[in-house]
């Protein structure tokens, strides 16, 4: 009996802690969250993540830049929201009656099922709310992060309705736990859909602006084949050697390594099409040797003290 009446006092941080504390669902998250990061980088070139044989320690390093931005907006707003929260309800256990209190917290429980019922819409992402309400929002993490914020929001005022409703002679109830356990599992469950397509957009995000930047990070490289490889995009120069260059007499530069798996590579021009984003795909055999180049440096041509540099 102790100890169901100590179990029952646990703090919210104490019983949210059996939730947050493994390290195996951390980890998970983060995987996931970098599955989803680094796929819709590649699906932005037509590359499917299974092609490219990643590891699950690629993904665990692609997760810090999936998960940084959300969580600092969720730290932030965490931080607002809990100042704000003890602010009304210290001002309500000071100045207002128990009618009054009863009256904020049937409102406040109003606007958040308000709220909680946009939820719909947005895990069931209908053609009519993108249309309407998302394609209005600007392009982003605005149009990411906002509308399931909006629904966190509704749930949070949910929770400080039924913390003001039931008062401090009613906080061990068990019915009232049990609500409290749902809503925060709600809360749980619209954050991850949030990271989740916060990290799916940053994926895509970042590709656009590498492409658009001539994929600078990415190794430039000179190919060399046995055969004649048709590069029609801007940029890119193919070339036939002779004979004495045989057996890989045709090389073509102009080219950077986007992914490279165990049978193939993904090339990318260094500039690019106005049209469409084009990757070439070749295969790692005996057909086809990839010379990796380092940086470019020119040289520069000092005059001498004694006279001109001969030529």
């Amino acid at each position: 009996m102790a100890q169901e009446e100590e179990t029952g006092k646990k703090s919210f941080l104490e019983r949210a802690a059996y939730v947050v504390t493994p390290g195996s669902v951390v980890i998970g998250l983060l995987y996931y969250l970098g599955h989803k990061y680094r796929s819709a980088y590649y699906s932005y070139f037509g590359i499917s993540t299974r092609d490219l044989e990643f590891s699950p320690q690629d993904y665990l390093l692609d997760s810090p830049t999936a998960v940084f931005l959300p969580m600092w907006v969720l730290l932030v707003l965490g931080l607002a929201g809990v100042l704000l929260f003890r602010s009304v309800e210290r001002w309500l256990s000071e100045h207002a009656t128990e009618k009054r209190r009863n009256t904020v917290a049937r409102s406040i429980a109003g606007v958040g099922s308000v709220l909680l019922l946009i939820s719909f819409p947005i895990l069931l992402e209908p053609m009519w709310w993108q249309r309407r309400v998302l394609w209005r929002l600007p392009s982003g993490w605005l149009r990411e992060l906002f509308p399931p914020l909006v629904v966190v929001v509704g749930v949070l005022l949910l929770l400080f309705a039924l913390y003001l409703r039931r008062g401090h002679e009613r906080r061990e109830r068990r019915f009232w736990g049990a609500a409290e356990g749902l809503l925060l599992a709600a809360v749980a469950m619209i954050l991850f859909f949030d990271f989740a397509r916060y990290a799916y957009a940053a994926g895509t995000s970042r590709a656009q602006d590498d492409a658009e930047r001539g994929y600078e990070g990415a190794t430039r490289v000179l190919v060399h084949s046995r055969t004649r490889i048709h590069a029609s995009v801007p940029g890119v120069k193919c070339e036939d050697q002779g004979r004495a260059h045989q057996p890989y007499q045709f090389t073509c530069k102009g080219f950077r390594i986007l992914a490279k798996s165990s049978t193939r590579y993904f090339l990318v021009p260094y500039k690019r099409p106005s049209d469409i984003d084009v990757v070439l795909i070749l295969r790692d055999d005996d057909n086809v040797r990839v010379e990796v180049l380092g940086k470019w440096r020119g040289v520069v041509r000092r005059p001498s003290p004694t006279g001109p540099v001969p030529d």
